[in-house]
């Protein structure tokens, strides 16, 4: 746990096995959950040993601390199209970071930087880490090029290009030594270099465009996701992947009425694990979701979605039984 980083477990596909670490979380629950280091052995026992460490960014167990900011670079699989228009010069996404620093004026960030394994990419790819701001909204979350993301928050993180994403507040990262297939996510920054502040002309790009702070979300209850029988695990990927899906989505994707349909077809799923697929857990990650792929009218829309997807879900498990 270093930095003061609190670390959830993840799947070999790099998915979060546990919940409750959510934006909306406060830092003291997420510290006593996920930050105290003499319970770290026991979460990773049993058949969780083989866990992945995933840490969470935009979070810190240390008094004053604001956690990790992660610029997360990849890399084009072989059968990638060039990027045209303003990146068509860009074939990753380090060219990407490096064109911005051109624009400025500025040198390529010197930072705590980890190869990420990249399976099936032309190369590995790479994450460069730094210190949320000291002051101001923190950072949030943005993946790729796509329209900026507002979480349920006082965050937002605008997409900085194709191939380049940012892992804030509300996010998380595979921690260095993990293993995905047989290639390891590896620091290859200088020995004694830790996370560097946020450079200043990276800071102006990541808040270019900040919302308005919107209202805050509840706080979901905080619940335990096992893994151990069929059901379960079925469950967990049923949310996980839900989730997933729906954050990829973009203009033109019907975000709403996907939103609805997900919503309902976990309450339809409810049934088969309950203390996992509960109304509380299923909002929680597909308003995230929701919100990251930018559906039209917020949280409020996003929330409307959510709870008559639900309803509507319930209601179809009724009549089936």
């Amino acid at each position: 746990m270093a930095y003061g980083t609190p670390v959830i477990r993840c799947s070999r596909a790099k998915r979060a096995l546990e919940s409750g670490w959510g934006a909306s979380v406060s830092d003291a629950e997420i510290a006593e959950r996920f930050g105290q280091p003499e319970q770290a052995p026991a979460r990773w026992s049993g058949q969780h040993s083989r866990d992945l460490v995933g840490l969470l960014t935009g979070r810190s167990t240390r008094p004053g601390g604001r956690g990790l900011l992660v610029v997360d670079l990849d890399m084009p699989y072989p059968d990638t199209q060039p990027l045209e228009g303003r990146w068509a010069d860009c074939w990753s996404g380090t060219d990407v970071l490096e064109m911005h620093a051109r624009e400025a004026g500025e040198p390529y960030p010197e930072t705590y930087r980890v190869l990420t394994p990249s399976i099936g990419k032309v190369a590995r790819g790479e994450q460069l880490y730094f210190l949320q701001p000291e002051d101001g909204p923190l950072i949030g979350c943005a993946t790729g090029a796509g329209a900026a993301a507002h979480a349920p928050y006082e965050l937002t993180a605008p997409h900085l290009g194709p191939m380049v994403d940012v892992r804030g507040a509300g996010g998380y990262v595979i921690a260095v030594g993990c293993h995905v297939g047989d290639r390891a996510y590896e620091r290859v920054s200088p020995p004694g270099l830790g996370p560097q502040p946020v450079p200043g002309w990276l800071l102006e790009l990541l808040r270019v465009g900040e919302a308005a702070p919107v209202r805050p979300v509840a706080r979901p209850v905080v619940r335990q996701m096992p893994t151990g029988s069929r059901a379960e695990r079925y469950a967990v990927a049923a949310l996980q992947g839900a989730a997933d899906d729906l954050s990829a989505l973009g203009v033109g994707d019907h975000r709403r009425d996907r939103t609805f349909a997900a919503a309902a077809r976990l309450a339809e799923l409810s049934e088969t694990a309950p203390h996992i697929l509960t109304e509380e857990a299923v909002r929680e990650q597909l308003l995230a979701a929701a919100l990251a792929a930018g559906i039209k009218g917020g949280v409020q829309q996003a929330e409307k979605c959510i709870r008559n997807g639900w309803t509507r879900g319930l209601r179809t498990m009724g009549g089936a039984a």
